[in-house]
């Protein structure tokens, strides 16, 4: 099957003029089976709203010729916390997230969750039951996908949101705004981000 099109942007000339530079992890082009987001959708809304606020025509006003790069907007959509799209060096940044937790289901110590896990000591067995360190996990919610019982299940999906990262001459990862914020908070807290920009300039 053929690979669809990468979102928003489709020639290097339209992507040379554009004020905005949004890209989506592999999922939003070609699908990704780790993914927890509709990346694809979150990045036309995030265009949408950037348009919305008039994002676009102020930075085409400050542009004297052409948009240089450093002038763009820069998002980046990750559909889970293996963050390819790279969102912790953009203006705005979100990459998906899966909260597991234990249920009262039987747990039959095959201990897949376990070796699935690529942060060590995030989950554990102890007596029969999974047992979560949240300060290691990353919330990739591959443990839920591999229980045979139910034993993990995902409480709540979501995003974590995050802003203000950068490279170049002084390079910054990003503020972390939000974790497990829905895709209304997600654009709630874009419109702020982006209006008060526009207003502090």
């Amino acid at each position: 099957m053929k690979p669809k099109s990468p979102t928003l942007i489709h020639t290097p000339e339209e992507k040379s003029a554009s004020p905005y530079d949004i890209i989506t992890c592999k999922h939003g082009i070609s699908g990704c089976k780790n993914s927890l987001l509709d990346t694809k959708t979150i990045a036309d809304r995030i265009k949408e709203i950037l348009d919305e606020l008039g994002l676009g025509e102020y930075i085409k006003s400050k542009a004297k010729a052409k948009i240089l790069y450093h002038m763009k907007f820069k998002a980046a959509i990750a559909g889970c916390p293996n963050s390819c799209s790279q969102p912790q060096i953009k203006d705005f940044g979100i990459s998906g997230q899966a909260r597991p937790i234990a249920t009262k289901n039987t747990c039959t110590e095959c201990m897949e969750c376990v070796r699935i896990c690529k942060e060590k000591g995030a989950v554990q067995i102890i007596d029969a039951r999974p047992i979560f360190d949240y300060t290691l996990c990353v919330l990739c919610g591959d443990c839920a996908k591999v229980c045979p019982t139910e034993a993990i299940i995902i409480e709540k999906k979501g995003a974590r949101v995050m802003a203000n990262g950068k490279l170049g001459r002084h390079p910054k990862l990003a503020d972390m705004l939000a974790e497990l914020a829905d895709e209304d908070e997600v654009y709630k807290l874009l419109d702020k981000l982006v209006s008060e920009r526009i207003k502090k300039e």
